[in-house]
């Protein structure tokens, strides 16, 4: 009885003295205190690249062109709408080729604004007779794509007593866009696969009315 008493009591030494198993989890805490939780690197979200910049204001639309003609701008949309970016092509009047114009008013008559141009030519002033239109038998001195040089051009004719004027001339030019459905083309890839085929296109906004 003492032998088995004995036994018993080494059994119970042995186990207390026994380091205890840790218990090991899988998971992660979902949230440690006051931290962050814990993500994979691979479960990260990705910057997303930044498309191009549009106005603020909702009252525009994206067009893409121009076109010089009607015929063109309407290929272009057949080939945008197999893109998936449908749209309706708009004629637009676009005033191009901005210049001042240093000039003399009409003359009564042809023969007065004549004496005068062969007045200007003695001197060496380059210049001509407005043939037609609501500026005829005015003298034209020149353009200039600098108002400062028009500025010039006009106070050394005044004051050689000549009451020359500027003022800003351009040309009325009608291109052919088309206008997008779509409200945020610039974020899809097939547009910009689209404007580098068409180097001479450009996405832009414009007023929607």
């Amino acid at each position: 009885m003492l032998v088995v008493n004995l036994v018993y009591l080494g059994v119970q030494l042995t186990k207390s003295l026994a380091p205890g198993e840790a218990a090991v989890s899988l998971r992660a805490p979902a949230q440690s205190a006051g931290g962050d939780p814990l993500v994979l690197l691979s479960e990260r979200s990705q910057p997303t690249r930044e498309g191009a910049r549009r106005p603020e204001s909702g009252s525009l639309c994206a067009v893409v062109g121009p076109w010089e003609s009607r015929d063109a701008a309407h290929a272009g949309a057949v080939q945008l709408k197999a893109a998936g970016l449908p749209g309706r092509v708009r004629a637009l009047t676009i005033q191009k080729d901005r210049l001042n114009w240093v000039y003399l008013p009409p003359y009564a008559d042809r023969e007065r604004a004549l004496r005068v141009l062969h007045e200007l030519q003695d001197h060496g002033v380059d210049s001509f007779v407005v043939k037609d239109g609501e500026d005829a038998n005015a003298i034209s001195l020149g353009y200039f794509s600098s108002a400062e040089s028009a500025e010039g051009l006009r106070v050394k004719m005044r004051n050689a007593g000549y009451p020359a004027f500027v003022r800003e001339t351009s040309r009325a030019v009608t291109e052919y866009w088309v206008y997008l459905a779509d409200q945020k083309p610039e974020e899809k890839p097939e547009l910009n696969i689209f404007l580098q085929a068409n180097q001479s296109l450009k996405l832009d906004w414009v007023a929607c009315s």
